[in-house]
Formats: C-alpha cells, sequence, structure tokens
C-alpha cells in the first residue's frame, strides 16, 4: 500500500547541504563528484536556510568567459537564489501547491526547501508533490463518488414503500420511469392507497420536482418528503390543495424563507413545483391540485387528444410565495376508463433532434397517444424508446419522471 501524503514532510528528500564559506570552486566539484545532485541548499550556521544553489544555473554562470577566474574563489552565495520556497514540514499538500503555484516557473527546476521549525530537514520536488496531488484528488473524488452512491441508496429506500404500493395497487395497470440526471435528483414521488371506514376508498399519488439536482436536489427532496408527511398528519389525505399550503409553509420555515432578516447573509430561494392527485373510488372522481405542473388526462377507449389541465402559476416554498398562499382543488369525473399522468418538465424540457429544440408538450402527447391501445408496460417501453431516440447525444438537462396511473370507474 503506497504511503498516504499529507503533509509537505512526507514528501522530504534527505540531500546534503553547504554553507556561505564555500567556495565556488568547492561547488563545482561537488556537482561534478554527484551528477544526481541538481540544489544545493545553502545553510546558517544555526541550520536554517539561506538560500538554494541549482545546478543548471550554476553551471551557465561559471562557464562564461572570465567567471571561473573571477568567482571560483568567491562565496558560493554569488550565485544563490536568495529567495527559494522554504516551506515547514507540517504544511498541508494543498497549501503547498498553492505555494508553488504563486512562486512561479523557477520551483519547478528548484523544487523548494523543507525546514522543520526553522531548521533545515531536506528538499522537496515539484514532480513529487504534482504525484501527490493527482493521488489526493483521485481519493478525494473516490469518497465524493462513494458518498454520492450511498446517498442514491437513501434515496431510493425513500421512494422503495411508494414503488412497493404502486405495484401492489395497480399490479398490471401503472409505469413509471424515475430517471435523475445525475446519481441523485431532486425529482420525488410519493403513492398512498387510502382507506375510508376499513374499505379501500383510493389513493393519493404526489409528484415533486425540487429545486435543483444532483445532490442539492436530492437534499431538498428530503425536506420534501418531510413537508409532506407533516401535512398529511395535519391536513389528512382528502384536500390535495391544504397539503400544498401546509408544505409551502414547512419550507419557508424549514429554510428561514419567510424572513429575509434572518441570518448573517441572503437565504435561499428554494422550492419545489409539483402536483397531488387524491383519486376518490367512491364518487367517482379526482381531486388535483398542482404548482406549476399541469396534469394529463387521456382517455383509454376514445380516440380523443389527451386533456392538458394546468396548475396554479405558483411554486411551493420559493422565498417570492406567500407564507399564506392557497392552491385550488380541481374536480374532473371519471366515468370512463383514464390513464393520467405525472409529469416533471424534465421529460417536456428535454432537447434533441437534429433542431436541438424541447421535446415539448405537443410531442410528449402524441408519442403518449400512440401507445394508448397498449398495455400499460408496453407504452412504457415505447415512450422510453422514442424519448431516448429523439435525446439523441444530447446531454440530459434535467431529472426525468413520468408516472401514469389508470383509473377505472366502477361499475354500479
Amino acid at each position: 500500500m503506497l504511503k498516504e501524503i499529507r503533509f509537505a514532510g512526507d514528501l522530504l528528500i534527505e540531500a546534503s547541504a553547504i554553507t556561505p564559506e564555500f567556495k565556488n570552486e568547492e561547488v563545482l566539484a561537488l556537482f561534478a563528484q554527484k551528477s544526481s545532485l541538481q540544489n544545493l541548499p545553502v545553510l546558517l550556521d544555526d541550520g536554517r536556510p539561506l538560500g538554494l544553489i541549482n545546478r543548471n544555473m550554476f553551471h551557465s554562470n561559471m562557464t562564461k568567459p572570465y567567471y571561473p577566474e573571477l568567482y571560483s574563489q568567491k562565496s558560493c552565495i554569488a550565485f544563490m537564489d536568495k529567495s527559494p520556497l522554504i516551506v515547514e514540514a507540517r504544511l498541508e499538500i494543498e497549501q503547498l501547491t498553492a505555494l508553488a503555484v504563486e512562486t512561479g516557473d523557477k520551483v519547478f527546476t528548484d523544487g523548494f526547501i523543507i525546514v522543520l521549525e526553522g531548521k533545515y530537514q531536506g528538499i522537496g520536488q515539484v514532480l513529487d508533490l504534482m504525484h501527490a496531488m493527482t493521488e489526493l484528488q483521485a481519493h478525494q473524488h473516490r469518497q465524493l463518488i462513494e458518498s454520492i452512491e450511498y446517498a442514491s441508496v437513501i434515496q431510493q429506500s425513500i421512494l422503495a414503500p411508494s414503488r412497493i404500493a404502486l405495484n401492489i395497487y395497480f399490479p398490471d395497470n401503472h409505469w413509471l420511469i424515475w430517471e435523475p440526471r445525475d446519481v441523485v435528483g431532486g425529482d420525488i414521488f410519493h403513492f398512498i392507497p387510502t382507506r375510508h371506514e376499513g374499505r379501500d376508498d383510493g389513493f393519493l399519488a404526489v409528484l415533486f420536482d425540487c429545486t435543483g439536482h444532483g445532490v442539492p436536489g436530492a437534499f431538498m427532496t428530503l425536506i420534501a418528503e418531510s413537508a409532506l408527511a407533516q401535512a398529511i398528519a395535519t391536513h389528512g389525505d382528502r384536500d390535495p390543495a391544504a397539503l400544498l399550503s401546509g408544505i409551502n409553509q414547512y419550507i419557508k420555515h424549514t429554510l428561514n424563507q419567510h424572513d429575509k432578516a434572518i441570518g448573517s447573509r441572503e437565504n435561499s430561494d428554494d422550492g419545489l413545483d409539483g402536483l397531488i392527485v387524491r383519486f376518490d373510488k367512491t364518487q367517482q372522481h379526482l381531486i388535483f391540485a398542482s404548482a406549476r405542473n399541469p396534469l394529463f388526462i387521456m382517455g383509454l377507449n376514445t380516440d380523443e387528444a389527451i386533456d392538458i389541465l394546468p396548475g396554479d402559476r405558483k411554486g411551493v416554498g420559493y422565498a417570492n410565495t406567500p407564507m399564506d398562499a392557497t392552491w385550488q382543488n380541481h374536480i374532473v369525473p371519471i366515468t370512463e376508463a383514464k390513464r393520467i399522468f405525472l409529469i416533471t418538465d424534465g421529460v417536456i424540457d428535454q432537447v434533441g433532434s437534429a433542431k436541438k429544440i424541447a421535446f415539448g408538450k405537443r410531442r410528449l402527447c402524441q408519442t403518449l397517444t400512440e401507445g394508448r391501445k397498449t398495455t400499460a408496460s408496453a407504452q412504457q417501453a415505447a415512450f422510453k424508446a422514442a424519448f431516448a431516440h429523439y435525446q439523441g447525444q444530447e446531454k440530459r438537462r434535467d431529472d426525468v419522471t413520468l408516472l401514469a396511473l389508470d383509473l377505472i370507474p366502477s361499475t354500479p
């Protein structure tokens, strides 16, 4: 196992040093005796570094006309760098790298002197420093990736109960695409079967698109999950608009976005878009409230176009959303078989095709309509293939989530 390099002292190379009493002809002899000797530290009597003689610079001067005759018997400090880079052995590698960059080009040939409480210990070479920094950065990168990958495990664990509930409640009549742009993401879904007087009376389906993606987005999903749980505990599961209001207040309090005077710097401006759908089997209707995200509804036994039902034009939790903001409940009767789609804007905004334009709502509806007569799983496979083909070589712009649920009215 390679030695971990964290401090300047870990790069130390023991090297002989001389004092100012050495003459240039003696330095010349030392360089001649040791062909590997590139730099020669010059020390005071108390062991503190005075300067550094570079082999190439020394020979360059001593081969000039008349220089040997003039300088051979003079002190070695004549051709000494009087301001070499001198670092303490306990200096961290990152700080040493910054000092080396500030010192300039000469440090790449001269290296640096390592001291302990000001006393000479040895020398270090920039090439060794570069290797150490490369390994340190690689190690830090591995740690970061491992942390993010484990964060993905946590996020998947949070979503697992909803996945299980969906598979039980809709064994053959739903499909889900949840694809973070990065290892973790800012989209989160939630599904809860609901009961009334001991009987199945429908479900609550939630899809949130939180600010950002990657790690920041994942942090926001944790806040959103907690906010949803508290809102349900306070307001129950029958009023989507009240849930959005409760979530709005929770986020604003949690992130101190209700009072700009709090904190020593400007507070964050984070929140979420999304929608909450409550299907009531007894009343044969669904109730939904939405923050910016529309609800898509497609009839399964008709050729009519997909209905796009818009939500309220304000996000949840953001600094500019009032603490007492409210959202509107929309009621949609379910008198015939429908398939509803909860979708984040990562689907609609994805750029692709030769024209490099967004996928868009029209193309989305067309793609979904083409799979109207197929099973849910077949429609999912067709959509994924069409979406991937459209994206092509373009980078994924955002997290992508699409939840499709079939609503079949009960017969009298």
